[in-house]
């Protein structure tokens, strides 16, 4: 039999997205207003405070609770996320980090949390359709490379899209 991942592991995955975003937050501290990786941090507290008491004080809701309680610590994490994607987008109007950000912070996570919500699914005899998730690995995939070449090489978008212009006149 596989090895059983335990529910709080979604707690802690989604500790380590609040910190991520601290950290971002943090970094592109112009963009954001100043309070906010300050948020970030506090929620990622109360993650830390989730896991030590935990074992004691939720032991007698079961697994099926426990699960739902930290899948939604985990998706309150995922929204923040798709929410910064989506400020960087429309009121910042910045949308060149908004793609960046898409690629290679959003789809990831979300890629990372549909594997291990699939997979505790998996094990614990919950039917997740399989194709979803490697369809969904595929597209993370190929957008986290998409983004980075784009990340790390700026022009080449303009020269994708001249060569396509004079191909599209031949």
């Amino acid at each position: 039999m596989a090895p059983t991942i335990l529910p709080e592991f979604f707690v802690l995955l989604g500790t380590d997205l609040f910190l991520l975003l601290s950290l971002l937050t943090c970094l592109l501290e112009s963009k954001f207003p100043k309070t906010l990786p300050y948020i970030f941090q506090v929620a990622a507290v109360i993650g830390f405070g989730h896991l030590m008491i935990s074992k004691e004080f939720l032991a007698i809701f079961g697994e099926y609770m426990r699960f739902w309680y930290c899948f939604f610590y985990l998706l309150v994490a995922l929204i923040n996320i798709v929410a910064i994607n989506v400020h960087l987008a429309t009121s910042q109007k910045m949308w060149i980090l908004a793609k960046a950000w898409a690629g290679t912070i959003t789809f990831p996570s979300i890629m990372i949390s549909v594997f291990f919500v699939s997979n505790y699914g998996y094990v614990s005899s919950a039917e997740f359709p399989l194709l979803l998730l490697q369809v969904g690995l595929v597209i993370s995939a190929v957008m986290i490379g998409v983004s980075a070449a784009l990340f790390l090489n700026p022009d080449l978008l303009p020269k994708l899209r001249r060569r396509k212009e004079v191909n599209q006149w031949k």
